[in-house]
């Protein structure tokens, strides 16, 4: 497990495609002494985009000649090809995805809130003090200012909104436009923070089949239920709040999908869907237009 990898700073606006565009120019971008000044961020700011890269599995490290480089993944080169700036709600639905996955196990906190945090709404202290219970029960002892800065940045990655009045503010989240967090005021004068059931144009229908997709080949299957979906770690039902009712509309919208319907399939009296025979890249790849074999980088 780790803690505050993130150096305090939330992912902000334009952030990735300086460090993909960085990292296609430089392997060794992250250790390179004028980085700083070469990507107009300070040198903790570069240290925690590199850490926002690595999470979101965009880029990963190879230390095979004796030293560590970093290079673009599959996924990273796809969205350096096609949605660099994050304009699109289901490129950043993926990043988010693959945050809360917390393969390498470098994002702690956010696979914890969308994975095991069963509350809807809380408060920030609140939230912290059951984060550092959990953390207590299942791993060595951490600092509690480290824990402090996972709960902030949390809240911070997927509430800070940009200013309507200033057009050059690009110290906001993309993860704000997912509608997934919302921290409010409350009556005692205490911040509420709620996890809000989105919109499903908020998410995307792209990145909701594609981390059905991941699912499925993960676990070796092609049959997944609408109990799965709704209550699975990694799946719709914790990864983006989706209700029951959110969840079979989906489903809906995806059966009619032209190349690659799901199909609908009750067996031992279950609800279930069969997925298509396509690997998730591929299914990614083919909505963005987006050929590997066409690329250098």
């Amino acid at each position: 497990m780790a803690y505050a990898r993130h150096q305090s700073f939330y992912l902000r606006d334009r952030w990735i495609s300086k460090g993909l565009k960085a990292v296609t120019g430089s392997p060794r971008f992250f250790y390179v002494d004028e980085s700083p000044e070469e990507i107009g961020l300070g040198k903790n700011m570069v240290q925690s985009l590199r850490f926002w890269m690595l999470a979101t599995e965009i880029i990963y490290e190879d230390k095979s000649n004796k030293q560590t480089e970093h290079y673009l993944t599959d996924l990273g080169k796809l969205i350096y090809h096609k949605d660099r700036l994050l304009q699109i709600n289901d490129t950043v639905s993926i990043l988010h995805y693959h945050l809360v996955r917390n393969k390498d196990d470098l994002a702690t906190v956010f696979n914890w809130y969308f994975n095991n945090f069963k509350e809807t709404i809380t408060q920030r202290d609140s939230l912290l003090k059951s984060f550092t219970t959990w953390v207590n029960n299942n791993d060595k002892s951490v600092s509690p200012k480290s824990l402090k800065r996972d709960i902030d940045c949390l809240v911070q990655l997927y509430t800070k909104k940009s200013e309507e009045n200033d057009p050059e503010d690009f110290i906001f989240s993309p993860f704000t436009k997912l509608n997934l967090v919302k921290e409010e005021s409350s009556q005692d004068g205490y911040g509420n923070v709620r996890k809000v059931t989105p919109e499903i144009i908020d998410i995307g229908l792209v990145s909701l089949f594609y981390v059905l997709l991941k699912y499925g080949e993960e676990n070796e299957v092609d049959l997944v239920s609408i109990d799965e979906i709704l209550n699975e770690d990694f799946l719709w039902g914790k990864v983006f709040n989706l209700s029951r009712n959110k969840i079979i509309e989906v489903l809906n919208k995806l059966t009619n999908h032209s190349q690659f319907p799901l199909q609908y399939v009750r067996t031992n009296n279950l609800d279930n869907v069969r997925l298509p025979n396509i690997s998730p890249f591929e299914y990614l790849s083919y909505e963005y237009g987006f050929s590997l074999g066409r690329v250098t980088v």
